[in-house]
């Protein structure tokens, strides 16, 4: 066999192998592609049946404290989600309101400039409320280290 023969011998198996890999990556994109829209129908009809769950247990069909637990979960976050779409609202219908313009002030008399500077005692590091939990976190927190509320 000569050099050439095995170097065309090699391209073409580089070539198969190439064909072959763009070929199972075709069919395992499609399968999973396949296998994602069977899980969103399955999700669907879950959410169908547990909204179904809900309604028939709240007008009464259906006793069972599993349900009867989900469910008043359920209200309390419908009710929670009432009062944010309202703040949310409120938030979203605010204006900026430009402030007045500083009346011209005359200038200050010289001052003596004291020979001795005695530095301010130190601050202790402001702190801030969340408007959530009402915990006290430093002022630099951008996230409530109690409840996770972004704050600031």
């Amino acid at each position: 066999m000569s050099f050439f023969d095995q170097i065309g011998r090699q391209i073409t198996q580089g070539v198969d192998r190439a064909k072959f890999e763009a070929e199972k990556f075709q069919r395992t994109t499609r399968l999973q592609g396949e296998a994602n829209e069977l899980r969103r129908q399955v999700d669907g009809k879950l959410a169908e049946l547990g909204q179904r769950a809900y309604e028939l247990q709240r007008a009464g069909q259906i006793s069972s404290a599993s349900i009867n637990e989900l469910a008043t979960a359920i209200d309390q976050l419908r009710s929670s989600l009432v009062a944010k779409e309202e703040e949310l609202k409120q938030a979203q219908s605010e204006v900026f309101v430009e402030p007045p313009a500083p009346e011209p002030t005359r200038p200050a008399p010289a001052q003596q400039v004291p020979i001795s500077y005695d530095p301010p005692p130190p601050t202790p590091p402001s702190t801030k409320i969340c408007g959530v939990c009402g915990f006290q976190m430093p002022a630099s927190a951008m996230f409530c280290p109690n409840c996770g509320t972004r704050v600031g």
